[in-house]
């Protein structure tokens, strides 16, 4: 597989600092058609990654089956499962992930966070959890870098994504990173509690899809290392229409950016 894009800097810290565990956090709303399938595939990822894989299942609030076919999984996968009574959006599965990590992985462990839609594969963990055996703090699957494939996103997104990665680029830019709203990403844990101490409630506020990029910003902010591996996006896979108000979110996206430049997300501000 090609790989662009990647600014990892060594460090003897990071060398040593052996991955020990994978949790693969996923944020789901009336998935019963694609989450066996997912899970299905992580199973197989679980059978050759050579690490022990939780599944932490955030149910957002689904009326259908999502809750009953997760807890059926649970005799062939370890997976845990966070049930929401009412649906929250995103940003809540963000934060109940983020810190069911916090509370209960070790600093080695590592968050990695897909679409519960089957658009993501679950394969590219293994080039991931490479990169950040090699200094990154934080991958992400981007649509931006040299052997990337997207098939079958509408041509609106496409032109949403494109205009943000434009936006951030001039207004907020963070080393190593040309997608910055794709949510396929794997954290180091010991990143994440470290963030969580610093901003605590507010480490991730924003509701909605918006809330990736603000968990990006606020890890820059404390000086992590970012990297990229090509993105494989199947959306034309995907069994369930898109949850995604685009008008909404672009409205989210530009009051976040300019939150960031009028008041920055400097840990030391009393504004974070």
């Amino acid at each position: 597989m090609c790989r662009s894009n990647r600014v990892v800097h060594k460090n003897s810290d990071a060398a040593m600092n052996v991955i020990r565990r994978v949790y693969i956090g996923l944020s789901a709303y009336n998935e019963e058609t694609a989450l066996p399938r997912l899970l299905q595939r992580i199973e197989l990822l679980s059978a050759s990654l050579q690490k022990p894989i939780t599944v932490v299942l955030y149910n957002d609030g689904s009326t259908d089956s999502t809750s009953t076919i997760a807890r059926q999984w649970q005799e062939r996968l370890r997976l845990v499962l966070l049930d929401s009574p009412r649906n929250k959006g995103l940003g809540s599965g963000l934060r109940a992930l983020v810190r069911y990590v916090v509370e209960m992985a070790r600093d080695e462990d590592i968050l990695v966070i897909m679409d519960c839609d089957d658009t993501h594969d679950p394969a590219q963990v293994i080039e991931m959890l490479r990169l950040i055996e090699e200094g990154a703090d934080a991958v992400i699957g981007s649509r931006f870098v040299r052997g990337a494939l997207v098939r079958g996103v509408p041509p609106l997104r496409r032109m949403t994504a494109l205009g943000t990665v434009a936006l951030f680029k001039v207004i907020h830019p963070v080393r190593g990173v040309r997608d910055y709203t794709c949510g396929y990403r794997s954290y180091r844990v010991s990143a994440l509690k470290r963030a969580s101490n610093t901003y605590r409630a507010k480490l991730i506020e924003e509701s909605g899809f918006s809330c990736m990029p603000e968990l990006l910003l606020k890890l820059n902010a404390l000086g992590f290392r970012f990297s990229e591996v090509p993105l494989q996006l199947r959306y034309d896979q995907k069994p369930t229409t898109s949850k995604m108000n685009v008008g909404s979110y672009i409205r989210r996206l530009l009051k976040l950016l300019a939150r960031s430049r009028l008041r920055g997300f400097n840990p030391s501000s009393k504004n974070v």
